[in-house]
């Protein structure tokens, strides 16, 4: 009988956060927030999650900065609030609104 294992990564890119310089390219632009997990897989079916790593990353160049769980969690729900507004017709009074609740 003959297995065919692997090991990748899935990539899930959570929205937009803050905007700041990338100290790569030198582009001001908002960040993208995002996770990827590495999975232990059988016949290229993802089985077994390894290790997850979480990260805000440039849209330009794709320089990726490292952050923590707790910090992931956090801004996940700015993230969440920023692609909401892109995608919808959100006015900005709403939007400086929900970004309070945010913040409390």
């Amino acid at each position: 009988m003959i297995f065919i294992f692997g090991y990748h990564p899935i990539t899930k890119i959570e929205g937009p956060v803050e905007e700041h310089e990338c100290p790569n390219c030198h582009n001001t632009k908002h960040w993208l927030l995002g996770k990827m997990t590495y999975y232990i897989n059988v016949f290229f079916i993802p089985l077994i999650p390894t290790r997850t790593e979480h990260f805000k990353i440039c849209p330009i160049c794709k320089f990726k900065n490292e952050i923590t769980r707790e910090d992931f969690s956090i801004a996940k729900d700015f993230a969440n609030l920023n692609k909401e507004a892109v995608h919808s017709d959100m006015t900005e009074q709403e939007y400086e609104k929900r970004l309070k609740q945010l913040h409390t």
